[in-house]
């Protein structure tokens, strides 16, 4: 959709049409020239187009203006302007690290007694076999190089308890790695490993193993010799399963399995007794285990973006009481992007100390009766993109609620008793099968958001006039053939959004919205006119009419784009002495 920006140069008002494609960040502002050969009926039009012409010096046959005016191009910030040719400087890429300038290095690392050492993004493809007399290193960082793989002559550092070797191309691993015994901490994230390299499960003394962003498709039964590991990070992998020898890993804090490809999880998990956090979103969990309910210090669980349900999450769940996002002391919620059904069991107590409660993209037909009668402390609930019907009949009790997503699922009709959530400031409801809005709605006086758009709504309540603090107003794509001329009293709107209804024209008293900046009236295909009062929203940047036939305008100002039928609106209202053209 074509969108037209309008500048406002102070007193003094340009306007400017701006054909902005929305993948194009640049944008051109010129004001384009009303097609030649395009009669207008009367003579009083007629002369009013050729007024508007002369004023504004278009060249009858090109469409640059006269005069010298110029196609403003302005550039989004941190783009860079395109320009024709090859001029310009080229990226230069840094130069591979000469052989003579590594074995420097390594001499002079021995030569210091250094215990550690940093060959980080010197662009290293191979490591010389001097390595093997730096063996008093304990610390080796190479991230950020060209390595495939170690030469065998790393196992003589026997000292090391520090290897990184993430962000390079390692797609194995030397045996002689296995003589690493004192290692702690293996960092290989960034990597092509197909698979956990063998040799890794023989550094028994590791207590921290990065594997994130690899192509490792399955973890080795031998894991479980790692039993000295605290921290496991395997994420954004391939992996589907895991071993039940994972179950041996009983001192892990930390475990991180997220973007994977896991359905199940072992029951074995259930001894990592001394669990903090366990990551497990964006998988395909189906269900969990009735052991995890044994992870009692767990204090984090991330359970986004997976295929359960209610019926999958054990009740065992209850005794893991530091868990945030099924315990009485939970405070922020989120249950998105699963195949939930219905809220978790635990009913109302399980959200006494609940802020903000996200159960987007899942399956609900309802929210329970009474379901947040102790939830006296939330303020946000998003259930966007489920299958709602109805809202609860004790709606009205949610008076601490601000933020209320409720968008694309079912709901055909919104209780009377809205009105009671009097700290609402942000309702969205858009792609409902709302047909109409209660009157009450007038009363959620703070509300700054109101999204209505993709809806059956046939006409808006007078009382909408009430919202004073009303910012967004979004009714596209609904049956509106009006608007109400309370809508003039919404003071502070700025962005109003009426395209793609059935309106016949616009109440005058759209001149009162002194703070609107955008505007879209477009694909309203009865809609003939506009009020002169338009022209009046000094302050209005963007405005939309792409598919309005506006036969009472002449066609070449129409045609001429948003910019031109402002100007025509001023000129032949009774706001001409108010224009000032600079060009």
């Amino acid at each position: 959709m074509r969108r037209s920006r309008i500048k406002n140069c102070g007193d003094n008002d340009r306007y400017e049409q701006c054909d902005s494609p929305s993948d194009d960040p640049d944008y051109l502002e010129t004001m384009p020239e009303p097609p030649e050969g395009v009669s207008s009926s009367g003579t009083q039009v007629s002369a009013l187009t050729s007024s508007l012409k002369d004023m504004m010096k278009l060249d009858p046959k090109g469409g640059v203006p006269k005069g010298g005016q110029r196609v403003m191009v302005e550039v989004a910030p941190g783009k860079t302007k395109p320009t024709g040719g090859s001029s310009g400087k080229k990226t230069i890429r840094p130069s591979m690290t000469s052989n003579l300038d590594l074995n420097r290095e390594l001499s002079k690392c021995k030569e210091e007694e250094r215990t550690r050492l940093d060959l980080s993004k010197w662009n290293v493809t191979l490591l010389p076999p001097s390595l093997k007399e730096l063996t008093q290193l304990t610390e080796l960082y190479l991230y950020s190089n060209r390595l495939a793989t170690l030469p065998p002559e790393i196992g003589y550092l026997t000292g090391l308890t520090m290897l990184s070797l993430s962000e390079n191309v390692i797609t194995s691993l030397p045996d002689s790695l296995a003589n690493l015994q004192n290692l702690q901490v293996l960092d290989i994230r960034h990597n092509r490993l197909t698979e956990i390299p063998s040799v890794v499960y023989k550094l028994t003394s590791l207590t921290t193993l990065y594997l994130r962003f690899n192509r490792i498709r399955e973890v080795g039964t031998d894991i479980g010799r790692l039993t000295k590991l605290t921290n496991l990070s395997i994420r954004e992998n391939n992996i589907s399963s895991l071993p039940p020898t994972i179950g041996k890993l009983s001192r892990l804090a930390t475990f991180d399995m997220s973007y994977n490809q896991l359905e199940h999880l072992p029951a074995e998990i259930g001894n990592f007794k001394m669990l903090i956090s366990l990551h497990l979103q964006h998988n395909k969990l189906v269900d969990l285990p009735e052991s995890i309910g044994q992870l009692t210090n767990l204090n984090r669980l991330g359970l986004r973006y997976n295929r359960l349900v209610s019926s999958s999450i054990p009740r065992s769940l209850a005794n893991c009481i530091q868990v945030t996002e099924f315990s009485g002391a939970m405070t922020h919620i989120t249950l998105s992007r699963n195949q939930f059904t219905s809220f978790p069991a635990g009913g109302p107590a399980q959200f006494i100390n609940t802020q903000t409660l996200n159960m987007e993209h899942n399956l609900c037909d309802r929210i329970p009766y009474g379901i947040f009668s102790r939830a006296n402390h939330m303020t946000k609930l998003n259930m966007k993109e489920n299958q709602l019907t109805s809202l609860p009949i004790d709606i009205g009790t949610w008076t601490t609620m601000v933020e209320l997503n409720l968008g694309t699922n079912q709901i055909s009709k919104l209780p009377d008793d809205i009105a009671s959530l009097v700290s609402l400031e942000v309702l969205i409801l858009s792609n409902n099968s709302l047909r109409k809005l209660p009157s009450s709605i007038g009363q959620l006086q703070k509300l700054r958001l109101l999204e209505l758009e993709e809806n059956k709504l046939e006409s808006v309540p007078n009382e909408i006039g009430r919202l004073r603090e009303l910012q967004k107003l979004l009714l596209q794509s609904n049956n509106l053939t009006q608007l109400p001329r309370a809508i003039g009293q919404l003071s502070q709107l700025s962005y109003l959004s009426v395209g793609e209804n059935h309106l016949t024209f616009l109440p005058e008293e759209i001149g009162s919205l002194e703070n609107l900046e955008c505007l879209y009236i477009n694909d309203n295909t009865h809609l003939q006119a506009l009020p002169f009062e338009l022209a009046l929203c000094s302050k209005l940047e963007i405005m939309s009419i792409d598919g309005c036939p506006l036969t009472q305008i002449p066609s070449e100002i129409v045609q001429g784009g948003p910019s031109l039928v402002i100007q025509f609106l001023k000129m032949q209202g009774p706001y001409r002495d108010d224009v000032k053209i600079i060009f």
